[in-house]
């Protein structure tokens, strides 16, 4: 392959890269100046019945019978192999994605780190005995569901292709994954390891758009399908999976506020309402979108973000001085522009508007950051989830008026408190109606804490050890009648 050339790869199934049914391919593009840098297979719906055929048959052939020790092998060794190929993940993603170097290889270690992760848990996820009446004893397996089903989104390819296969291939799951069009490169990739290191069969990527998708998700071979992405694709997923009652785990979108009590410490909660926002450009399902400021800090607070915000560099993904990259499409561009005109049409005050710079390729997804200030609680900036670097900041007066402000979405995936008071931090805490509350923080991402959400921000949890290994498996009880309970002279069996 040349530099910026990925054309080669076809579709992964049963062991084998091969070109779709049809034949034809669709073009990813950079979002930093809209060339073209590679292409993958426009699959059909056949295509997506033979690569769950695939999965079917390689798990009932080999996979469930290879011992939870041996699959431990198999996943330590798909980590190193993405380690020693890290510079080209870290170059693909950030081509395909737009999203800056440095973003790029937290991505890469992050999918490193959860392959290692779920290695260890290979083998240490077990069930329970429980006490029952005489006579009989009880015990749980968890049991691999078989075929799962994973469709994954455009802003952490190599994340999320690492987290929705390490975790399913842990628990003895085959796994078949359609990866988002906009990013399939990132995941096709690691197709060439998983090709090389697994049995045929045992992970299948199908590239493509709304065909195979619908298919995987209605197929009454799969037994589990994991989906990020929007809440509105969220429920179509559930709706074709009611069909067969197929079990669904959702990580879906989020509206989620940032709250800064009045004794917050200013400048760390600047930085976090920063990088809460700004992260990914915004494009993160967790992101702060919703500042909550008391009266008494209001101007301070802004004052400090503002004057942090002027000093992004707003350039190409490739270019190591940038902090604010590309959004990943046209799409994606159009979404965010046209939200921050509703913003302006609603009335809410710009606190600060960016410019991308003369010198930024014309052609490319470039949206600067944006800050809305005093905005209303029934704005549709402030109630609709945006994905792009967009912030909208609220002022409030009481503590118990911001809990109301802060719950009063259909969304429920994080939320933030910043105080310097712990108590009252984390009573706060406990009342945000989110699956994930930081405290005086805002770090997205850690492997052994469980990540999801409530209301319309989806179903399940992934991430943690017993939430994600439990995602994956089905508990089976098995009661035994044991012969020869009965309380008695154990002599008598030798006499």
């Amino acid at each position: 392959m040349t530099e910026y050339d990925y054309h080669d790869w076809g579709l992964l199934v049963d062991g084998t890269f091969g070109p779709s049914e049809s034949g034809d391919r669709f073009d990813v593009e950079n979002p930093a100046d809209g060339t073209t840098i590679g292409s993958a297979p426009d699959a059909t719906a056949g295509d997506m019945d033979a690569a769950i055929e695939a999965a079917e048959d390689a798990y009932d052939d080999t996979w469930q019978h290879v011992s939870a020790r041996n699959r431990v092998e198999y996943l330590l060794e798909i980590a190193d192999r993405i380690e020693a190929e890290f510079d080209e993940f870290v170059r693909i993603e950030t081509l395909e994605n737009g999203k800056p170097l440095y973003e790029s290889e937290n991505d890469v270690e992050e999918a490193i780190q959860g392959y290692r992760y779920y290695a260890g848990a290979a083998d240490k996820h077990h069930g329970d005995t429980i006490p029952e009446k005489e006579g009989l004893f009880d015990y749980t397996v968890n049991e691999p569901y078989g075929v799962v089903g994973v469709i994954i989104p455009w802003n952490w390819p190599p994340m999320h292709s690492a987290d929705f296969t390490a975790a399913p291939l842990a628990a003895g799951n085959t796994v078949v994954i359609k990866p988002a069009p906009e990013t399939p490169l990132s995941t096709l990739k690691m197709a060439e390891i998983w090709a090389d290191v697994l049995p045929d069969g045992v992970v299948n990527v199908v590239t493509g758009g709304t065909p195979p998708g619908a298919r995987l998700t209605s197929h009454e071979t799969v037994n589990k399908i994991a989906f990020t992405g929007h809440d509105e694709t969220g429920k179509k997923v559930m709706q074709a999976a009611a069909e067969n009652i197929t079990d669904v785990m959702l990580e879906l979108g989020g509206k989620n506020p940032n709250l800064v009590l009045p004794d917050a410490d200013i400048d760390d909660a600047v930085d976090g309402a920063f990088h809460g926002i700004f992260d990914g450009q915004g494009q993160v399902c967790a992101s702060g979108s919703r500042l909550l400021l008391h009266d008494d800090v209001y101007d301070e607070f802004v004052q400090k973000l503002v004057a942090r915000t002027r000093e992004m560099t707003i350039g190409p993904g490739t270019d190591e001085e940038t902090d604010l990259a590309p959004l990943v499409s046209q799409a994606q561009y159009d979404k965010v522009t046209d939200y921050v005109d509703i913003g302006k049409d609603e009335g809410a005050t710009v606190l600060y508007e960016g410019t991308v710079p003369d010198d930024v390729h014309a052609d490319g997804y470039y949206v600067p950051p944006v800050i809305f200030g005093d905005v209303d609680p029934e704005m549709r900036i402030a109630r609709e989830e945006i994905f792009g670097p967009v912030l909208s900041v609220f002022r409030y007066e009481s503590v118990e008026e911001a809990i109301e402000m802060a719950n009063d979405t259909e969304y429920g995936l994080t939320g933030a408190v910043w105080s310097t008071n712990m108590e009252v931090a984390n009573r706060v805490a406990r009342r945000l109606e989110a699956g994930l509350v930081f405290v005086n923080n805002f770090v997205n991402g850690f492997l052994g804490a469980p990540f999801g959400g409530y209301g319309k921000s989806g179903i399940g949890r992934k991430l943690g050890f017993e939430e994600t290994m439990g995602e994956f498996t089905r508990t089976k009880t098995i009661r035994t009648a044991i012969a020869g309970s009965e309380p008695g002279d154990l002599d008598e069996y030798y006499d």
